[in-house]
């Protein structure tokens, strides 16, 4: 029986406390040695620990064992790097998710708080935002503007920098 086929919380109760912290870290993508200082083990510990739950589960290496925790984690909703998993009900912020009006013309009934950010798949991005607004020629403006900003950020640099040579050698 594979680990696919076990319940989730079956999975995780077979681990250790010391493979647990172990693979915690591993999920904050730390290398054997940054594992080792802070749970203050030797190396070869944290591989050993590392290959004991790799034998177990039939993964091919670490990066699989991870993802396979990270997975188990989230199905039995147990925080995973600190942080919590996320809400399924998102009934109470339907009113932040809301789409954006028909008017291209801003109104501050439009803002939104930066507490809560919209779901971005599906959305325009700000070229298709450009070529709704002012068409393709809108898109070529504004890289213009751009190149124009990047070209003027350049020449204020090397003037800055001049000018530091300038007072070094006085």
């Amino acid at each position: 029986m594979t680990v696919i086929d076990r319940v989730p919380a079956e999975v995780l109760a077979d681990l250790t406390q010391k493979q647990v912290e172990v693979l915690d870290l591993l999920l904050q993508h730390k290398t054997t040695k940054q594992i080792a200082r802070e749970l203050e083990i030797a190396p070869n510990t944290v591989d050993a620990r590392i290959a004991a739950v790799r034998e177990k589960w039939g993964t091919l290496d670490r990066k699989a064992t991870a993802r396979v925790y990270s997975h188990l984690l989230e199905t039995c909703e147990k925080p995973t790097c600190g942080f919590s998993p996320l809400e399924t009900d998102l009934h109470n912020d339907q009113v932040f998710l809301r789409e954006l009006p028909g008017s291209p013309f801003f109104a501050v009934a439009d803002a939104q708080s930066f507490g809560h950010w919209p779901a971005w798949q599906g959305r325009p991005g700000v070229l298709e935002a450009l070529d709704a607004r002012f068409g393709k020629f809108g898109r070529l403006g504004a890289a213009l503007v751009l190149a124009f900003l990047l070209m003027v950020t350049v020449v204020l640099s090397l003037a800055v920098a001049a000018g530091i040579e300038k007072l070094i050698r006085a």
